[in-house]
């Protein structure tokens, strides 16, 4: 998936690359099931165990995007068909870890019924990471408008507009991704 047809190192692992990753997503759905407590410090509260999920499996769909990102300038004309070769990989992959994520979160919430939702320290994290996460977006435009405004030949083979519509999905992406993170490390830094 992330080293498939033309990915970073070019190495075509294609189905059974694939078939490894959701293998191992399965395997550690049914660890975690059985082994919830152990997979967490035994103090986190439920907000902390769904940041760590949402992190992990962020993270994945960021690498999954920076690939997909990197395979569409080299399509040329094909880039700007909504139905090319390289989205549809993409499309199935996003899909099968965001079922992965939706099973893992349902698994980490059952296993912690009578845990409070979220109290006033939780909402705290929460709202200081959405603002790292919003101050990072407003950082990551202003550096992509700066290099169209300075770099205008190296940023011209991105300036197709389904390339334009993924990158901005992209900065949301990444705006979810350093949320998350930074409430795992808010939240690992208060434990210490």
């Amino acid at each position: 998936m992330f080293l498939g047809p033309d990915g970073w190192l070019g190495i075509d692992i294609g189905p059974l690359g694939s078939a490894i990753l959701y293998g191992a997503l399965a395997l550690f759905v049914i660890h975690l099931s059985r082994h919830a407590d152990e997979a967490f410090p035994a103090d986190a509260s439920l907000a902390e165990r769904q940041a760590w999920v949402a992190t992990a499996f962020v993270t994945l769909i960021y690498l999954r995007w920076l690939t997909f990102m990197t395979l569409l300038p080299d399509l040329g004309a094909a880039a700007d068909e909504i139905s090319n070769p390289a989205s549809r990989r993409f499309v199935i992959h996003l899909g099968m870890l965001i079922v992965a994520w939706i099973v893992v979160a349902k698994v980490v919430r059952s296993g912690n019924r009578e845990a409070v939702e979220l109290d006033e320290r939780d909402l705290r994290v929460q709202n200081d990471a959405s603002r790292a996460g919003s101050a990072l977006l407003a950082v990551m435009i202003i550096g992509l408008i700066s290099a169209l405004a300075t770099r205008p030949e190296w940023m011209s083979p991105w300036l197709r507009p389904l390339i334009v519509a993924n990158a901005l999905v992209g900065l949301l992406i990444g705006k979810t991704l350093t949320e998350n993170v930074y409430a795992v490390l808010r939240y690992r830094r208060g434990r210490a």
